[in-house]
């Protein structure tokens, strides 16, 4: 350490760090390493340049303890998020110390706080990222319950209360921006609201207000963020000069295409801060290039690499047969998968592939690996049956299924790995596992995960070519399955 730091550190808080008042203008459900260092560094970045004046309060949506919403409590909201990557060839790394976080209430633990919070007047945003489950469809849940349990359920005592304490005041309604990592995300937490009025016999006017005077906003978000830098923390530190134990690094690049009403723009106005942020009509074509291309190719790689014996993106990435395999992945089965202009998907996908090779960040398979067997079936199973439809073979895709299913399977992989997945499929997979009929166990697999109905035509063919694939890994190991698919 330096001579000029203190022995022992402060804790980055209130009477440590002098930060400008700035009245609670956004809601954010959720405090997670991925909106600490997306968009709440946005937010920052955006009130230092003078184009925002915004203060966000952090709402803990989950009962019971969490330590990193604990943490930023301590610390008065105040952390730290170190962003490193490569520009123009040339190293960046960029920290940037967040204040504007200026509240973290517990939606169930801390109700009257939380009310008092979503009904403050110059409430103007609701931001969420309440993980792929989250924004799901959870019947006769109690609107009038402190709070309700799910996260639709929520919203909508959340607006039915604001539209109430505000008669109904147009000038009240919020711009709701969501964040999960699903199709048409802030559009499905919409349309659960005005399921749940529905379903509750909630009034006209009320219904009338959502429509007309709240927006919601469907979103991209993409920005690899490992999360606590715990092998450099002592360090890093160092270098800021605090002890702060909400340190996130993330990577460089990170786009956010929010679309939807205009109007956000006015509420966020990131974009004119020379934030990555861009406000589109519609998300869903920039949405499907990116779930398909970056997040396609890590649930590809990640069974693979994990099989091979890497533990990073970088570490899997550099090997030349993984390098082989996925540029036939991508060249051959997933950028003919998309629409728009070839050379433009094949820009895209270079920088894809350009940002796995960052030498600053370890991200690693085992957290990439959480719930693949569920984002097999959104970002990777369309490109085969694409593929298929069109009369192209998709065997690399084909490959990437049968390990993940050989790993959750628990016969091959690194030691002591577990797979964080749907409990009782995984529990199907590994009680049905057959070495003597591998068609058979890929059959039924397939429809317990819902890749396919079980008088789907194209079963058969899925089964068997997963079946071949799995074979050759448990036979001859994932170096020899991918020498087969790209000698």
């Amino acid at each position: 350490m330096p001579a000029s730091q203190p022995d022992v550190l402060p804790v980055p808080d209130a009477s440590t760090v002098p930060r400008p008042d700035r009245a609670p203008t956004v809601l954010q459900f959720g405090g997670g390493n991925f909106l600490r260092a997306f968009a709440d560094q946005m937010i920052q970045r955006a009130d230092d340049a003078g184009v925002l004046a915004a203060g966000v309060v952090v709402v803990h949506a989950t009962p019971g303890p969490d330590t990193a919403v604990e943490l930023l409590r301590r610390q008065d909201g105040i952390y730290h998020v170190l962003l490193e990557g490569v520009r123009d060839g040339e190293p960046v790394r960029e920290v940037t110390r967040v204040t504007a976080v200026r509240g973290v209430v517990r939606a169930h633990e801390e109700f009257e706080a939380y009310r008092d919070a979503y009904l403050d007047p110059g409430l103007r945003v609701v931001l969420s990222n309440t993980t792929e489950a989250g924004i799901a469809w959870v019947p006769d849940d109690d609107l009038a319950a402190t709070p309700p349990r799910s996260f639709p359920a929520k919203m909508t005592a959340l607006l039915l209360d604001r539209f109430r304490h505000f008669d109904g005041d147009p000038g009240a309604g919020l711009h709701v921006v969501c964040c999960e990592l699903i199709e048409d995300n802030a559009s499905t937490l919409r349309r659960y609201v005005l399921r749940h009025a529905a379903a509750n016999g909630l009034p006209p006017e009320f219904v009338a207000w959502v429509e007309e005077a709240c927006t919601f906003h469907d979103t991209l978000v993409d920005r690899i963020v490992p999360g606590y830098p715990r092998d450099e923390i002592a360090e890093i530190q160092a270098e800021i000069g605090f002890a702060d134990q909400l340190v996130v690094k993330g990577e460089l690049y990170g786009t956010w295409v929010i679309g939807g009403d205009r109007a956000i723009r006015d509420a966020l106005p990131l974009d004119r801060a020379g934030l990555p942020v861009e406000f589109v009509a519609d998300v869903r074509p920039t949405r499907d290039r990116k779930v398909r291309v970056l997040n396609g190719m890590h649930t590809a790689m990640t069974p693979l690499g994990l099989l091979l014996g890497c533990t990073t993106v970088r570490e899997v990435t550099a090997r030349p047969d993984v390098g082989r395999y996925l540029d036939l992945l991508l060249d051959r089965e997933v950028l003919p998968s998309l629409p728009g202009d070839p050379a433009a998907l094949r820009r895209y996908a270079a920088t894809i592939r350009e940002r796995f090779t960052n030498p600053y960040l370890q991200h690693r398979l085992g957290d990439i690996a959480l719930n693949s067997l569920a984002k097999f079936r959104a970002r990777n199973l369309p490109v085969l049956l694409a593929a298929w439809s069109a009369g192209r073979e998709a065997p690399a895709t084909a490959l990437a299924l049968a390990a993940l299913l050989v790993l959750g399977a628990g016969r091959s992989g690194p030691a002591g790995f577990e797979p964080a997945d749907d409990p009782a499929l995984l529990r199907h997979l590994r009680e049905t596992f057959d070495p003597e009929d591998l068609v058979g166990w890929v059959r039924g697999v397939a429809v317990a995960a819902e890749y396919l109905a079980g008088d789907d035509p194209r079963l058969d063919r899925l089964a068997g070519e997963v079946a071949g694939h799995a074979g050759v890994l448990l036979r001859e190991g994932a170096g020899a399955a991918l020498a087969r698919l790209t000698r």
